[in-house]
């Protein structure tokens, strides 16, 4: 015996729901996919893109050199440099701000790196991490760019300096990374000198706590390269 099945066609639009139950329905606004976070009002507005720039230190066995150079523009010819050696704790090894002579950015900035070499030298630093917000140096030093703002003679030196370490790394770090090495390098100009032990200005010390602390620091959208 033989059965046959037969089914209603279902309809392409079903009727709403109302004429089925015979109630209205109140239909209610979409609920948002997860909750709004609500900022503080201290809080810069929320964006997707924001980068987050903080110093790190440098592995066991080696130290780091951040360094800069600072140069005015304002007809005072005002020029200087500045930069720190840290151990992996983080604590400042040996430090200096220094005016200098008034140059180029890249001239400066050369100046500072050779400065901190030389310093690391004689505290007896064996391996070292070389850390700076000048791009253009840090490139041609890692053999990544062959534009140079600098002497052949700055070059040479400089290479030659980071050839008397047992190992040695040149890194390019965001401004916002930097800012033990800027504080001294604007400290120059009314403190200059030259100092071991930790022993640094009050404030070049909250920069160094604020580091070791892991503090990041907004890098401003105009400034990102």
């Amino acid at each position: 015996m033989a059965y046959l099945l037969v089914q209603q066609p279902v309809p392409l639009h079903p009727p709403p729901l109302c004429s089925v139950l015979g109630q209205p329905i109140h239909r209610q606004p979409p609920r948002p996919l997860c909750p709004t976070t609500v900022l503080s009002p201290s809080s810069p507005p929320f964006r997707p893109s924001r980068v987050m720039v903080r110093w790190m230190p440098p592995r066991a066995g080696y130290f780091k050199l951040n360094f800069d150079g600072s140069v005015y523009r304002d007809g005072s010819d005002r020029a200087s440099i500045g930069g720190a050696i840290r151990g992996p704790d983080g604590r400042v090894v040996a430090a200096f701000a220094e005016k200098t002579e008034h140059s180029t950015v890249g001239v400066v900035e050369a100046r500072a790196l050779i400065r901190g070499l030389r310093l690391a030298l004689a505290c007896s630093v064996k391996r070292l991490v070389v850390e700076g917000d000048d791009l253009v140096l840090v490139q041609l030093l890692r053999g990544e760019e062959t534009q140079t703002r600098i002497p052949a003679a700055m070059h040479d030196e400089i290479l030659g300096l980071l050839r008397c370490f047992a190992g040695s790394e040149v890194r390019h770090v965001y401004r916002e990374g930097n800012q033990v090495a800027h504080v001294l390098c604007r400290q120059a100009y009314n403190y200059p000198g030259v100092w071991t032990g930790g022993l640094v200005s009050r404030a070049v010390k909250e920069k160094v706590d604020e580091d070791r602390r892991g503090v990041a620091h907004e890098r401003r959208r105009e400034q990102q390269a």
